[in-house]
């Protein structure tokens, strides 16, 4: 899996790294005040920039949960209230609604970015072996690889196969047959996926993935990674004091 092309950050440790995305995922989910979610985006910007996450990195990944919110944010104001704003017709965009919608959409979008901020730097095989190091099991560890190599098997394969496809001349429209294509394409690489999975769990295997001798990665946090630690879970409880003080 290729890694983002964002800076270090004041965090070396991926442990420390994922600890601070914890506290700071479930201080924002709890804010609910208006004055509380502005913080929030503040920080969220802070911590975009502190940790040299390129704006192009950030609205890449935003890019699919963005898609997610807008369809929350366009349903629940007309499903959700009782105080109408305006009349559209038949629908009606309600106020409580909309505040809801806008309050979850602003924590989602700053999670997803906390995120991003603080994981895409480091390679996936290493934040694995950090959630290893945090306690996660072997085999769920050893899972979760497979899932996402043999994803991304899936997704190269698709990709061979779209090209095959306008190479032989098939429609190229969404609308003109290219989405029935990539269906039956899809349902072809999802047959093959079981003796495909297989010998990648096999591959991982003789990698060295799953041994019960082989040690864990050993990390070591500075002082400096646990300065920022405290920094990041200080300002996460900060939030959730602000928000029970106003």
């Amino acid at each position: 899996m290729p890694r983002e092309p964002a800076g270090p950050g004041p965090i070396a440790d991926p442990r420390l790294r994922i600890l601070a995305l914890v506290v700071l995922a479930f201080g924002f989910s709890a804010l609910t005040d208006p004055r509380a979610l502005a913080l929030m985006v503040v920080l969220t910007v802070a911590l975009a920039w502190r940790f040299g996450l390129p704006p192009a990195v950030l609205a890449r990944r935003l890019r699919w949960p963005g898609v997610v919110v807008c369809g929350l944010v366009i349903l629940l104001p007309l499903l959700s209230g009782e105080t109408v704003l305006v009349r559209l017709g038949p629908l009606s965009v309600r106020a409580e609604g909309l505040e809801a919608a806008l309050g979850i959409a602003l924590r989602f979008l700053c999670i997803v970015a906390a995120a991003a901020a603080l994981l895409a730097p480091v390679p996936l095989p290493r934040l694995v072996a950090a959630l290893r190091a945090l306690g996660l099991p072997a085999l769920m560890a050893d899972m979760a690889l497979l899932m996402l190599r043999h994803i991304e098997e899936l997704r190269q394969g698709l990709s061979r196969m779209r090209v095959a496809m306008r190479l032989r001349g098939a429609p190229t429209g969404f609308w003109s047959g290219q989405f029935r294509g990539i269906g039956w394409a899809l349902a072809s690489l999802l047959l093959r996926s079981h003796a495909q999975s297989e010998r990648i769990y096999h591959a991982m295997i003789l990698r060295g993935h799953g041994a019960a001798e082989a040690a864990p990665e050993r990390f070591r946090a500075s002082p400096g990674d646990w300065s920022a630690l405290a920094v990041l879970v200080a300002a996460g409880t900060g939030l959730l004091v602000l928000e029970h003080m106003l």
